[in-house]
This record gives C-alpha cells, sequence and structure tokens, in this order.
C-alpha cells in the first residue's frame, strides 16, 4: 500500500526542491504498481480524501498519501496516488523526515493568469505546532517558476516530519488562510475503510514503513 502521514519543530531549515524534474523534462513514468483487489477498494475519489482551500488567486489541493488513507480511495484513484508515492517517497525521506516522513502531493492551480505561489509557505498544524515542508519533489516541469498561467496546474509531493498526526485535527495554512476540513475528511475515510473487508489492512497508528508498494 502507501504512505502514511510532526514532530519537527516550527524553526526548521527551509524546504528543499528536489529532483522529479530534469532539464525541463517531466521524470519518466513509475512502473505501474499492481491494481487492489476491487473488493478490497474504497470507493472514494481523490477529491474527497483532500483538503482543497482557496488563497486569493490560488486553488491548493492537498492529499495525503498516507496507506490507510488511500485505503479508501476508488482502485485508480489509490493506484495512481500509490505510484506517485512509491516514485518520489523513498528519495524525500533520506532528504528529510527519515522512515516516519509524512508524504501529501501538492497541486496549485490558479483561473487567473501569471498567478504567483511560494511553495515554502504552505503549512500543517498539528496538535499546536506548525510545521513547515522538509522537502519539496517537484513533478510537473513548471513548478520552479513558481507562476501559473491561466487555468495550468503545477504539482509536487511534499514531505513533512513523522509527527502529524492525520487521525486528529490538522490545519493546513496557507499564507494567512487557513483550511480546518480535514477531521471531516477522517470521518468519511474511516466510515468507507469500515465497509471495506479487512485483510491485512494499514492502521492509521501503524508503525510499519511508509513507503509501501501496493498490491
Amino acid at each position: 500500500m502507501v504512505a502514511a502521514m510532526v514532530t519537527v519543530a516550527a524553526g526548521c531549515a527551509p524546504a528543499t526542491v528536489t529532483g522529479g524534474v530534469a532539464g525541463g523534462r517531466v521524470a519518466p513514468e513509475p512502473r505501474p504498481a499492481a491494481a487492489a483487489a476491487p473488493s478490497l477498494a474504497g470507493s472514494l475519489r481523490q477529491d474527497q480524501i483532500s483538503v482543497t482551500m482557496t488563497a486569493r488567486a490560488l486553488r491548493i489541493e492537498i492529499t495525503p498519501l498516507a496507506a490507510w488513507v488511500l485505503e479508501a480511495a476508488a482502485p485508480d484513484t489509490r493506484s495512481r496516488l500509490a505510484r506517485i508515492a512509491e516514485a518520489h517517497g523513498p528519495a524525500l525521506a533520506r532528504r528529510g523526515g527519515g522512515a516516519d516522513a509524512t508524504l501529501f502531493l501538492v497541486s496549485f492551480s490558479s483561473a487567473q493568469g501569471d498567478a504567483e505561489f511560494q511553495p515554502d509557505d504552505l503549512h500543517m498544524v498539528s496538535r499546536g505546532l506548525r510545521e513547515r515542508p522538509l522537502s519539496i519533489r517537484a513533478i510537473t516541469p513548471g513548478w520552479g517558476s513558481r507562476r501559473l498561467p491561466q487555468r495550468a496546474t503545477e504539482t509536487a509531493v511534499y514531505v513533512y516530519g513523522g509527527g502529524l498526526d492525520l487521525t486528529r485535527d490538522l490545519t493546513v495554512e496557507y499564507q494567512g488562510v487557513e483550511d480546518s476540513s480535514w477531521a471531516a475528511k477522517v470521518t468519511l475515510i474511516e466510515a468507507e475503510r469500515g465497509r471495506i473487508p479487512r485483510q491485512d489492512s494499514p492502521s492509521p497508528s501503524s508503525s510499519r514503513p511508509n513507503f509501501l508498494t501496493l498490491r
């Protein structure tokens, strides 16, 4: 399956944008992982397991890549997000956060032309601690420009330290704009997981490695 989601203090070093795009070209698509058996998969869409917030001209979608979260997703969504975590998670864990790192797929988009975004300004507030991304790995080639043409979307994988507790209230903050809708997402995710037959499924509190192959 996939990743699970900080015990890093708020004053940690600035995030580092790492590989994923080279020479202006998107990195090769990783080899697809086997899809989960439909009978053991959830049915939720990506937007149902994501926090989506608006900050002025920007629309930001934040999707946790934790194994227990993805278990509730529909098979095609689950497989696609699993491949992303498998392709980028190990490298990000080595650069910051270790084996307990928490991964998120983050997308910035805008309906306006030439909108600017600041990747490092996306913070997580968990258990009273504000956490900055430890490292960021770009997926789309225009990420480094930090500007969005009209209706364009730029995407990257973020890593935060292993202390984030996704089973509790989590607030996402970008430049003073806050979103605390994750708690409602957890209720939906757990309800969906509850209807899936148990077969060695991941627990939210599992101590197993985060970067698991979806089988």
